[in-house]
């Protein structure tokens, strides 16, 4: 097997190589690292995620490819790989462009095992909103004593299928988890019947319009549509709060304080506290983001007679963990 020791090689595991060079993405790693999976094993947990286009919080570059196996089936050892046995019978599978994943409902029920649960409403936002699975079938696809329930039981209370993107998400979780209820994906009609916009939230009861702009560089067209919308939109009496990522991660306080100006309340500080115990425990803060990285270190096994192979998250990888990711 020499002649795989190359630069026209890259090792994916021990024993195991392919051609080096594009395509080098998951899903092609996921079918090499196949090839020492027992029949029925179906890649599983963050690695099922990612595949099924979930949007998560930013992962640590150590984390392993993750499978599922059959009941009582022989557990491989290699290196850059995690393996967890199904505890009821054959895994649910979807084919994913020839890989066998697990499906998304059991995906977001692993998902619920460690991640935050503004970041957990986040995922289940999306596969909702793209259609791929019910809340029902969600409960449906868990164990009743799995761990995480309670969370994925209270993120599936708070999350919306009308949700168009993770930080629309988070903007609404803002409003709601303090109290403040809103519609999402209002549609606005002009005084001639017309369709003027849809507006990401409008608070209830208001004419106040929060959304999550996310145009960091606008382009001379779209910047005159905005301009023209929000001149449209001032015609109708309606105010439209745009808030950027670093607002909404950094500037929480003043949000909150926006809704409660425009629904006539008085300034409650234990909004604020709400918002940020939530988000204390998710990837919009750095202690969250710490938080979620020790929990995924039990995934990286030693390998039996090799030592310990877990490695510990430097300093550096956590502050550059990041915050998530616009879209």
């Amino acid at each position: 097997m020499g002649q795989l020791r190359g630069p026209a090689w890259v090792n994916v595991s021990h024993g195991l190589y392919a051609t080096s060079g594009p395509p080098r993405d998951l899903i092609t790693r996921c079918r090499h690292m196949g090839l020492v999976l027992p029949p029925g094993a179906v890649i599983s947990h963050y690695t099922a995620a990612a595949l099924h286009g979930l949007p998560l919080p930013t992962l640590p570059p150590w984390i392993p490819l993750m499978a599922t196996l059959p009941p009582d089936t022989e557990r491989p050892e290699r290196g850059g790989l995690y393996v967890a046995r199904s505890r009821a019978g054959q895994p649910p599978a979807d084919l994913l462009d020839g890989v066998s994943v697990l499906s998304v409902e059991q995906v977001i029920g692993q998902l619920a095992e460690d991640l935050g649960l503004i970041d957990l409403v986040v995922a289940i936002d999306a596969a909702l909103h793209r259609g791929e699975t019910t809340p029902s079938d969600i409960i449906a696809g868990v164990r009743a004593r799995q761990r995480g329930l309670p969370r994925l039981r209270h993120a599936l209370e708070l999350s919306d299928a009308r949700a168009e993107s993770p930080w629309e998400t988070i903007l609404r979780l803002m409003h709601t988890t303090t109290g403040i209820r809103v519609t999402p994906q209002t549609i606005v009609i002009d005084t001639s019947g017309q369709i003027l916009a849809r507006a990401d939230l409008r608070i209830d009861g208001t004419r106040r319009l929060p959304e999550y702009d996310g145009a960091d560089h606008r382009g001379r067209e779209q910047h005159e549509h905005d301009l023209g919308r929000e001149k449209a939109l001032a015609r109708l009496k309606l105010e439209r709060y745009g808030y950027i990522a670093r607002e909404i991660t950094r500037s929480p306080a003043l949000i909150i304080r926006d809704a409660e100006d425009a629904l006539g309340w008085a300034h409650d500080p234990a909004r604020v506290a709400t918002w940020l115990s939530h988000a204390h425990h998710s990837s919009l803060t750095t202690e969250g983001r710490q938080r979620l990285w020790r929990r995924l270190r039990r995934f990286v096994r030693p390998l039996r007679g090799r030592g310990s192979r877990r490695p510990p998250p430097t300093s550096r990888e956590l502050r550059e963990s990041g915050e998530p990711k616009s879209s």
